[in-house]
């Protein structure tokens, strides 16, 4: 669920979506700048290559550029050697791009082309009301995506270049899956296998109050996240090892943002099972976070496990898109 940090930004947030564009032809995909400004703190005692919770901080960016789809990033995965980037924006736009390092710390984002997601009817999900895509996950060269808002998962043929190559295909999703509530539903997907992907809802509980999740594709069931604390999953990763990680965020007005990072034991995740697993780092302004919606997992070059996270601006001038990462340590 988007988060307005104040009155004013719940107020521009309604401005902007009444004035959404109309739906428009699909643009052919375009090079775009984008500035990369270094962030070499997490916080004051936090440097780059010092330790946070029980993570490595290795650097970040300040990401922004003029062109006016940039923004609004919500689902993220990086290569094998997490230099090649994609990324989805909730308004149904499609990224992909180079990040460039100074050994382990990210310096800059290179090679950035932007082009228009089609729908499954091949028209473009820009301009449509209602999808807000969220969760991207990639297997070779086939792409998933998800939308909170309509409980709705699609697989995408990939072209040479990363980008969805035609109109995307419907994925069933458990019966039970589809009742999530609307703005509430699927943020965080990732692979569990060959067709298979994990759901998991932001604020779809069970009857003891933990997240209800589902598998979906090839095979399918429901399991439940613990929640605790009344975070709310944003994002889903697996690791290089075969466990999960959970980006989570919690709200309190006026002004109090949290995001923590949870390590999750593929092992427990099953039909009917309750998954729960271990804080690796917990954050609050005090930081340099901002809305944090999306994470990957890739293995450095040194062979340390590195966390991306990636936070949506929701196209508003004060928040930032933040390309945060980490290393799980040795």
């Amino acid at each position: 669920m988007k988060t307005a940090w104040a009155a004013v930004a719940l107020l521009t947030f309604i401005g902007a979506a009444a004035a959404e564009p109309a739906q428009s032809p699909v643009e052919s995909p375009k090079a775009i700048e984008v500035t990369a400004s270094p962030i070499l703190h997490f916080d004051s005692r936090t440097p780059v290559g010092a330790a946070y919770g029980q993570l490595v901080f290795l650097g970040g960016l300040d990401l922004r550029s003029p062109e006016r789809r940039f923004g609004g990033l919500s689902g993220l995965r990086l290569s094998a050697d997490g230099r090649r980037l994609t990324a989805v924006s909730d308004r149904g736009s499609w990224f992909t791009g180079t990040l460039r390092y100074d050994g382990s710390r990210p310096t800059g984002l290179d090679d950035v082309v932007v082009a228009d997601t089609p729908g499954r009817d091949g028209r473009p999900l820009r301009g449509r009301r209602g999808f807000d895509t969220e969760g991207l996950e990639i297997q070779g060269r086939v792409a998933w995506l998800s939308s909170e808002r309509v409980n709705w998962l699609t697989r995408y043929r990939l072209d040479e270049a990363g980008l969805p190559a035609g109109r995307g295909e419907p994925v069933a999703l458990p019966k039970l899956a589809t009742r999530a509530p609307r703005n509430e539903g699927y943020e965080a997907i990732a692979s569990f296998g060959p067709g298979v992907l994990l759901l998991v809802a932001e604020r779809f509980l069970d009857p003891d109050g933990n997240n209800r999740a589902f598998a979906a594709g090839a095979k399918s069931f429901a399991f439940s996240v613990r929640r605790t604390e009344d975070f709310s999953p944003t994002d889903l990763a697996r690791l290089p090892d075969g466990d999960f990680v959970l980006l989570e965020r919690r709200y309190r007005r006026p002004l109090s943002l949290s995001v923590r990072v949870r390590r999750l034991p593929a092992a427990e995740i099953r039909a009917g099972g309750l998954v729960d697993g271990p804080v690796l780092m917990e954050a609050t302004l005090s930081q340099a976070i901002d809305n944090f919606e999306a994470i990957s997992a890739h293995r450095g070059p040194d062979g340390r496990t590195v966390l991306t996270l990636l936070a949506d601006d929701n196209f508003f001038v004060f928040e930032r898109t933040l390309l945060m990462q980490f290393a799980l340590p040795d």
